[in-house]
């Protein structure tokens, strides 16, 4: 990559961050309404779509430390979010998913949160919403190949 091509991306992400955080990320907080926090949704959401997920495996998919992750589970284990299981094989290692309890509680949030939803839909036209949607899946796409 040339110098200035470097130098663009980087005025791009130094311009792009500020936003993302104060138009995308803050406002998906508020709509959590407290409830939990983005990290936990984040979480819930991860074993959702893993179905079934290690300790290691969800650590590594949210890019946090083994023990930050611990003390999540554990949260979500005294809330009866989350069922616990040794591998057969290997005693060391357990396998996490979300009860039905939790099923329960992610469709009922869906349901009477849609205040982010309704933010975008009336800051963006559907063809903006398209954009950004292909936008964000390209991202996802790119930063899945760095370390």
């Amino acid at each position: 990559m040339s110098d200035k091509s470097t130098e663009a991306l980087i005025q791009n992400l130094l311009q792009v961050f500020p936003a993302w955080n104060a138009k995308l990320v803050r406002p998906f907080k508020e709509s959590l309404h407290k409830e939990m926090s983005l990290e936990t949704y984040y979480c819930l959401e991860t074993i959702k779509h893993h179905r079934e997920m290690t300790m290691s495996q969800l650590a590594g998919t949210l890019k946090v430390p083994k023990q930050q992750v611990t003390k999540l589970i554990d949260r979500l284990y005294e809330h009866h979010f989350i069922e616990r299981r040794q591998d057969a094989s290997d005693r060391r290692i357990i396998w996490i998913r979300l009860t039905s309890d939790a099923c329960i509680y992610l469709n009922n949030y869906y349901k009477k949160n849609h205040d982010f939803l309704t933010y975008l839909d009336d800051q963006l036209t559907s063809q903006e919403i398209d954009r950004l949607n292909d936008a964000a899946a390209t991202l996802k796409e790119i930063l899945s190949k760095l370390d």
